[in-house]
């Protein structure tokens, strides 16, 4: 069962707040820009800014885009470019590494 929202704002008539529900969290700039989670998923509303190359947005966990250098080199017949490339994490397998060997150094 929804309870009312909790509402927090710096002032009663700030446009900015935050509002948290049992079942969803909305971060509001005004009426025209938001950012929303709730089961649905992620709602962005208004324009998006991503400092960020195309290597650092990472799609479906495993992909990246090529380097925007190469991103601005056309994709031909002759020579075929791809959009994205597979780049695992590996800084996670790092942290896995290390944990396990501080474990496996407890066990001796």
């Amino acid at each position: 069962m929804a309870g009312s929202p909790k509402i927090f704002r710096v002032s009663s008539s700030a446009p900015a707040s935050l509002w948290l529900q049992e079942e969803s969290a909305t971060l509001v700039g005004d009426d025209r820009h938001y950012v929303m989670a709730n089961d649905q998923g992620v709602t962005i509303k208004g324009p998006i800014s991503l400092v960020t190359d195309s290597m650092g947005i990472r799609k479906g966990g495993l992909f990246v885009g090529l380097n925007d250098f190469i991103e601005m080199i056309p994709s031909t017949m002759v020579t075929p470019i791809p959009s994205r490339i597979p780049f695992p994490p590996i800084f996670a397998m790092v942290g896995l590494a290390a944990t396990v060997a501080f474990f496996t150094a407890l066990l001796v």
